[in-house]
């Protein structure tokens, strides 16, 4: 029976469809991975008491320093090859761990004197001697400065005053200076022919050797010794009289 109530035009709530209200499936939020930092933190964990450091570089991969090898991990925690110790790293990269110092050798010593700061910066387990300003000096073992944009990291008590003397043994020579005052290298003046004697230091081993080749304007020396033979920076050779 025909409702005489509904005007035409208008629909009888009665005769609505049922509409069924789906719910929203509630989402399933997945977490990330933290796989690579796990592999990376049980690296660290594994060598911490057996290395002589680990740094970790500006790529994320970690460099492992052995009793005589470096182990090189990238940063997905895999260990792609090896290098020698004593690898040089960049002061904007980190040490993570120092179980070992690397000591400041003559060379150094005498660059900084030559440069004179107020103070620098000699973080443990890296031999670099850093001088921290508007741009990063860096004076390498082999007594070579450079220059860097990137800032160094360190710690508090790892910066160093500069107003003391330098107490420096020469073993070979039996020279002990109580204080550096040379203003320029000691070869700075010093033309070197093939055939002169020299004495170097490879591999913390000091000896006698003979030039064979000088190159690059005069700044490599190719000296030859004991069955060994390589190349060496001008100035961190020295006469041999």
């Amino acid at each position: 029976m025909k409702n005489e109530s509904i005007i035409e035009g208008q629909i009888n709530i009665f005769e609505l469809p049922i509409i069924e209200v789906i719910k929203p499936k509630d989402k399933i939020v997945k977490e990330a991975p933290v796989i690579k930092s796990d592999k990376l933190d049980n690296i660290i964990n594994s060598y911490s008491d057996t290395c002589s450091r680990i740094v970790k570089t500006f790529s994320g991969a970690l460099l492992v320093e052995l009793e005589n090898k470096t182990l090189y991990f990238n940063s997905d925690g895999i260990n792609e090859f090896e290098l020698p110790i004593n690898v040089g790293i960049m002061p904007g990269e980190e040490i993570l761990i120092a179980n070992k110092d690397k000591e400041l050798n003559y060379l150094q010593k005498q660059k900084l004197e030559d440069l004179k700061p107020k103070e620098y910066i000699k973080r443990k387990g890296d031999a670099n001697l850093i001088i921290h300003g508007e741009k990063t000096i860096v004076i390498n073992p082999n007594g070579w400065v450079l220059e860097y944009i990137q800032k160094p990291r360190y710690h508090e008590n790892e910066i160093f005053s500069t107003g003391f003397t330098f107490k420096i043994k020469e073993v070979e020579d039996n020279i002990t200076e109580s204080a550096i005052n040379i203003t320029k290298n000691i070869n700075d003046n010093v033309n070197f022919k093939v055939d002169d004697k020299v004495k170097i230091e490879y591999q913390g081993i000091k000896s006698i050797g003979k030039i064979v080749r000088i190159y690059n304007n005069g700044e490599t020396l190719n000296v030859a010794w004991n069955g060994k033979q390589t190349a060496f920076y001008y100035k961190n050779v020295r006469r041999a009289e």
